[in-house]
């Protein structure tokens, strides 16, 4: 799955704005709303504004929140938004047009971003980077990321690198049948295998999968970066895909997996969201969330397994000696300026001000009516949201109509991973707290290993990518349930390669090498 897919599915099942784990919302940085040129401030501007949304229902033109962005900032805020899952047919068609709104919103990047970054369709953003202090966190591997030709072209919007789905494991059904938190993947088979087959619910039924799957091999248990793509070399030392040992290993466990029944035999035509179903069920022994996630829904799974514990799965170490988790690209959504503003100096610093004011990370035990800021962006109490136990939770019916969070992103960057105190607090079971909590811990003291596709920006890649992967998931799937024998693992390879793999891997490596990109153990 690619990696913008993958970011997006997330952050589309999370809870929208402010209210998510990476929320902002606490004093601004380098212009507090309403600060700055006294001149420039008396002066009204109008800032066009078009976007993707999550937000339900969609935020529209006339609101309460567009009202309070006016007053507080002294613009005229034309917003037009759009559903992140119909957004890009819509951007491309709008920047085709040639009108080109002041801002712009990406998901991440893409080749569409490098393409119109190319042709000068964006303005620069190097010499403010240095100007507004919610954009000095940002880390440098971040703005390398969106760099074209050693240009800036976005401010981004934080999520934590250590975030994603992780692996999760019945822990009671471990102790249940008496076996260690397995550690490499031979332990993880007979752990597989035993919830299979030797009834770890009780029931007296043959009823229990060992790890879930679905289609496309989503998730992949690649429990450490050496067994997933772009951490292993070749013989000429350049990084490659998942194709190496390490991968080789993984399809092979599945394999046996499936001929020992631990994985569902129609797993390859089954959705994903059809596993978290069996995981509620309390039917999936091995299985994946995030921290804050809603995809296991903690209260059907302890109605139908009361004795349930669940526990991160740790990633295993590699041959070479490493142990760590992949790391995210580190952000998630990012605004882009029209390069019409250039000659607009008080424009772009009164939407960068805008920005700044919006990005401000607020810890958690600090979001609730008592921070003045934090209410204004989301709609005040009892009318954006409402406090329950300590945590605020949406006003999903009112938000979009008046919470100014509904309409500018306030992902601010959390220093010291703070952001995943907040998916404890938000917790609204003690199995989902229980979960959150092992799963926070787990995650503080993790290493990352950041990817070389995450370092460089590579045209070949961002474009031939879906294709080649879909090739690989495809071949892997027959080698799986036994339609392709593994010993063609060799000639699959030479067939990606002939299909275009070769050109992107050697296009990323030199990029690496080209721009000295600091890829590997953070």
């Amino acid at each position: 799955m690619t990696i913008k897919r993958s970011v997006s599915v997330l952050l589309s099942l999370a809870v929208a704005g402010s209210m998510t784990a990476c929320s902002g919302g606490a004093n601004s940085g380098a212009a507090d709303a309403g600060k700055g040129s006294a001149d420039a401030k008396n002066k009204k501007i109008t800032i066009t504004w078009f976007s993707g949304t999550w937000e339900n229902p969609v935020p529209g033109p006339d609101s309460e929140a567009v009202k309070a962005i006016n007053e507080k900032f002294n613009v005229d805020f034309k917003p037009q938004y759009v559903p992140w899952d119909t957004y890009d047919e819509k951007l491309s068609v709008t920047m085709a047009s040639g009108d080109i709104p002041d801002v712009i919103g990406m998901e991440l990047v893409d080749a569409n971003y490098m393409k119109w970054a190319k042709q000068g369709a964006f303005l620069p953003l190097n010499d403010y980077l240095d100007k507004y202090n919610s954009f000095k966190p940002v880390p440098s591997n971040v703005w390398d990321m969106l760099k074209v030709n050693g240009k800036v072209y976005a401010v981004p919007y934080f999520f934590n690198a250590k975030g994603g789905k992780k692996p999760v494991i019945r822990k009671d059904w471990l102790d249940k049948l008496g076996l260690p938190m397995p550690t490499n993947y031979e332990e993880l088979k007979k752990v597989a295998i035993a919830f299979a087959k030797q009834d770890p619910d009780g029931n007296g039924k043959d009823d229990t999968i060992g790890l879930g799957l679905a289609k496309n091999i989503y998730y992949s248990p690649t429990f450490s970066p050496y067994y997933g793509a772009w951490y292993e070399k070749d013989k000429n030392g350049q990084y490659i895909p998942d194709i190496g040992e390490g991968s080789k290993e993984v399809v092979k466990f599945l394999a046996d997996l499936y001929k020992e029944g631990a994985i569902k035999k129609d797993w390859a035509v089954t959705n994903y969201n059809d596993v978290f179903k069996a995981f509620n069920a309390g039917k999936v022994g091995i299985w994946y969330e995030e921290p804050g996630g809603n995809l296991i829904n903690y209260k059907t799974l302890a109605e139908n397994a009361p004795n349930a514990v669940l526990a991160p799965l740790p990633a295993f170490k590699a041959p070479d000696g490493t142990q760590g988790i992949r790391s995210l690209a580190g952000y998630y959504k990012m605004y882009l300026l029209s390069a019409k503003l250039k000659n607009d100096p008080e424009k772009v610093q009164r939407i960068l001000e805008i920005m700044d004011y919006f990005r401000e990370f607020t810890p958690a035990d600090q979001r609730n009516a008592k921070d003045e800021k934090y209410d204004w962006l989301n709609g005040k109490e009892g009318k954006g949201y409402k406090m329950e136990d300590g945590v605020p939770i949406p006003i999903k019916e009112n938000r979009s109509n008046v919470a100014p969070s509904a309409y500018i992103n306030t992902e601010g960057w959390a220093p010291n991973d703070q952001d995943l105190e907040v998916f404890i607090k938000g917790s609204k079971s003690p199995l989902e707290r229980q979960f959150n909590e092992s799963v926070v811990s787990y995650l503080k003291t993790s290493k990352i290993y950041l990817s070389p596709v995450m370092a460089v920006q590579s045209p070949l890649y961002n474009t031939k990518w879906t294709e080649l992967s879909q090739f690989l998931n495809d071949e892997k799937t027959k080698m799986i349930v036994g339609q392709r024998p593994f010993s063609d693992w060799d000639k699959m390879v030479d067939e990606f390669m002939a299909k275009g793999g070769k050109e992107v891997i050697d296009e990323v490596n030199k990029l690496i090498k080209d721009n000295n990109a600091k890829v590997g153990w953070q």
